[in-house]
């Protein structure tokens, strides 16, 4: 049987899906997939110009370090993007109380879309890993 690469966009159609019921269970998830769907996007453009973890720190930090460090400008809002939904995403798996997620949950699906859209428009060379600090 031949294995499948899996499409993340799947996790992107989930996190609408769950963003669109009421229960925070639901929302909750929604914020996980888009972060994860961001997460898996911007770790295959990455590694597609050489970016390779290293032991000693989490492979998101280092990712959006990555894209942070970048001299491209639009890599860096990519960046600041990512980060945000990491620490959303973080609150909503681990904190027992997220206030507001009713109040969120659209601007973070929002986040996802437009980090897919600014991925797909940055020049193909960027995120450049030999600018990141080691």
């Amino acid at each position: 049987m031949a294995t499948q690469h899996f499409n993340w966009i799947s996790y992107y159609t989930l996190a609408n899906e769950l963003a669109a019921r009421t229960d925070e269970a639901s929302r909750r998830s929604a914020i996980s997939r888009a972060y994860y769907y961001v997460y898996h996007l911007g770790y295959a453009r990455a590694a597609s110009n050489g970016f390779k973890l290293i032991d000693g720190e989490t492979s998101h930090k280092q990712l959006w370090r990555n894209y942070s460090e970048s001299p491209d400008h639009d890599c860096k809002k990519l960046a600041v993007i990512a980060n945000r939904l990491r620490e959303k995403r973080v609150r909503a798996d681990y904190n027992k109380v997220f206030l507001r997620i009713d109040d969120e949950i659209e601007a973070l699906i929002q986040d996802a879309q437009d980090f897919a859209a600014g991925l797909v428009a940055l020049p193909p060379r960027f995120p450049d890993p030999t600018h990141v600090r080691q």
